[in-house]
């Protein structure tokens, strides 16, 4: 295979990976937002709803960590990247098989108090290493690369300035006296929907610009006039 085929067949794989991963990124979003408004309908099309946005968001994160195709990956696959990208990927289902074994009792209220603090802490390590991840491999160039970073403090600044809000004012909060911590609260809810229809977005789009164009026919025979 020439320097050309390659570098083409590359630009395929990554192309596929960014729509494929865009779709799903996309999608969890939207699942992810549908299903607090089904209050009223079964709890099984609700439960269905809320796994089928957290099984699109993990399998966004594993499609762009291996990508369709070796040269489809954004983090090059190297260990580091693929490691957080799977590690975050997994964590859904790790919290849900620890909660059927370890029911919420009363005994248990300060441990699921401590691991709250812990699951966020890991995720937003794995989310920081993520974007780093992405931004030196170089597989997406351009300010582009950058787009996960800025879409990680989208959302977590709005809900890490809500918590220290929180703290500050104590845990007894209402809506009337905490106006501040609600607009955070709500803040972090809007870019939690934003940020992966708009990563979504950037990616499909970004994907089409790498289709490669097929070359013009020159003609050899006969010559031109």
């Amino acid at each position: 295979m020439t320097d050309a085929a390659a570098a083409a067949s590359r630009d395929d794989e990554l192309g596929r990976t960014l729509t494929v991963g865009g779709v799903l990124l996309i999608a969890s979003a939207v699942l992810a937002f549908v299903a607090p408004q089904m209050m009223s309908m079964a709890p099984v099309l609700r439960t269905v709803v809320f796994w089928g946005a957290v099984v699109a968001f993990s399998c966004a994160l594993v499609v762009y960590a291996f990508g369709l195709g070796r040269g489809g990956s954004i983090v090059a696959r190297k260990p580091l990247g693929l490691g957080a990208m799977v590690g975050l990927a997994a964590w859904p289902l790790i919290e849900r098989i620890m909660t059927l074994f370890l029911q919420v009792t009363s005994d248990t209220t300060q441990f699921f108090i401590a691991w709250g603090w812990i699951s966020i802490a890991v995720q937003l390590a794995a989310a920081i290493v993520i974007v780093v991840q992405i931004a030196r491999a170089g597989v997406i160039t351009g300010q582009l690369r950058w787009a996960p970073l800025w879409g990680l403090i989208a959302v977590a600044a709005p809900q890490i300035i809500a918590q220290l809000l929180v703290v500050a004012t104590g845990t007894e909060i209402s809506r009337d006296e905490n106006d501040v911590v609600w607009i955070f609260f709500g803040l972090g809810q809007l870019t939690d929907f934003a940020a992966p229809v708009i990563l979504g977005i950037l990616s499909i789009v970004h994907a089409q610009r790498r289709v490669p164009r097929a070359a013009e026919p020159v003609q050899v025979y006969p010559p031109e006039a």
